[in-house]
């Protein structure tokens, strides 16, 4: 395989804590590589240097081609624009047809909202407008920072199809994530960062048990009291249990009379 993207040396700090320390690695065209880890670990920093995003204080990154990214944030802004509006915008720019934007429209269940302004869309209903701004001209390296975040299981399973046909065409993904799910279903190699440190982690279902927990999805419900850890996404609540309290959590939802809506495991 080719190398798209070589790291020498390169050191990040944000208000004298170093993020990146002295990382040095090559990456190769063609791969798809997932940043795993808590928040604030560095994973959203490294996607912004191999994007050329901001600065680094020390070493360099090097493209060993002309390359042209797509990028979703891991919040991606909200506007006065209806949201079919600001996606025949961007069609226009990159010289797509409309045709294909109305498709994923459709794909990522947004029919209802193509008059709604953006600013006044959920987060998870914007992070979808980000992933089809980002999918319908895809160029040669892909930047996803937590492209699940927010979005309905549904479209969780549309967006990892999509992914891996690009995959296929050879199109080069980066992404952080915290999903066990995502990182299962589209990448080649895992890293984590550790105190500044890019380690790759051989099997994160063994590796990381211990640091492995569970998002819990259940129905609203107006006529149950919900939790003081559930938190409304979508037509969901959602609440985060560790491994080891996990069938507790579930059986007391079955008891109280919830419907489970879905489990997903993420490190």
């Amino acid at each position: 395989m080719e190398k798209i993207i070589t790291l020498e040396n390169v050191t990040k700090t944000y208000g004298g804590k170093t993020v990146i320390d002295s990382v040095s690695h090559n990456f190769m065209m063609g791969e798809s590589i997932a940043f795993a880890g808590h928040n604030g670990c560095g994973k959203s920093t490294m996607l912004k240097i191999l994007g050329g995003l901001i600065r680094i204080e020390q070493g360099q990154v090097s493209y060993h081609k002309k390359v042209r990214f797509s990028y979703v944030p891991e919040k991606f802004p909200g506007n006065e624009l209806p949201m079919q509006s600001y996606l025949q915008y961007v069609a226009d720019m990159e010289g797509v047809s409309f045709t294909d934007v109305d498709k994923l429209i459709q794909d990522f269940f947004l029919d209802s909202m193509r008059h709604t302004k953006m600013k006044n869309m959920s987060k998870g209903s914007l992070q979808k407008v980000g992933v089809i701004q980002a999918l319908m001209a895809p160029h040669d390296i892909l930047l996803l920072d937590e492209p699940l975040s927010g979005q309905d299981m549904d479209s969780q399973v549309v967006f990892i199809d999509k992914v891996n046909q690009l995959r296929d065409k050879g199109v080069t993904i980066f992404m952080s994530c915290h999903e066990k799910k995502l990182m299962d279903n589209l990448s080649d190699h895992i890293f984590t960062i550790n105190e500044g440190k890019l380690e790759k982690l051989e099997d994160v279902s063994e590796g990381s048990q211990a640091k492995t927990q569970f998002k819990v999805y259940v129905r609203m419900n107006d006529k149950l009291t919900a939790w003081p850890d559930m938190i409304p996404q979508n037509k969901n609540l959602v609440f985060t249990v560790k491994r080891e309290d996990l069938q507790e959590a579930v059986t007391k939802i079955f008891k109280e009379g919830w419907e489970l809506a879905g489990v997903e495991e993420y490190i």
